[in-house]
């Protein structure tokens, strides 16, 4: 009886020993890890002044300015953009007609080109037909087809 005691003693004693033994962590305790809120950079654009029909600003910072549809800066530094290349609500008015004419040099352009969107609003004339523009005196630009 003696002898199945310490057995049975010798066996609790290993459970416990095990029981133990396996919830003690032996590995060193990892280093606190400090955190810190990161502020975003922030993309500064100055405008600077609206002379005649040129925005003149300044950009400082990783930004990409779009207008257009294709127009982009995306470069810190000084830059012009002329004012009629800016889309405004007549200019999407302006996307129904396929042809714009320039009122100060009588020229006519399809409204998809450079030299449409470049012409100042109040020089701006639309057409629905080819046609339509030279009966009201304009020529065709060398853009027309």
């Amino acid at each position: 009886m003696k002898e199945k005691i310490k057995i049975t003693f010798g066996i609790l004693f290993a459970a416990a020993f095990g029981f133990l033994c396996g919830h003690l962590n032996f590995s060193p305790e990892p280093p606190a890890l400090i955190q810190k809120k990161l502020q975003p950079e922030i993309s500064i654009i100055i405008l600077e002044k609206i002379l005649g029909d040129e925005l003149f600003l300044k950009i400082s910072g990783p930004v990409r300015i779009l207008w257009a549809k294709e127009n982009f800066i995306e470069n810190d530094g000084h830059f012009q953009i002329p004012l009629g290349q800016v889309p405004n609500k007549n200019d999407l008015e302006y996307e129904k007609f396929p042809y714009l004419g320039n009122a100060k040099t009588k020229k006519f352009y399809n409204t998809s080109s450079y030299h449409a969107r470049g012409t100042e609003s109040r020089y701006r004339r639309f057409f629905e037909t080819k046609d339509a523009a030279i009966s009201a005196g304009f020529i065709a630009s060398k853009l027309v087809k």
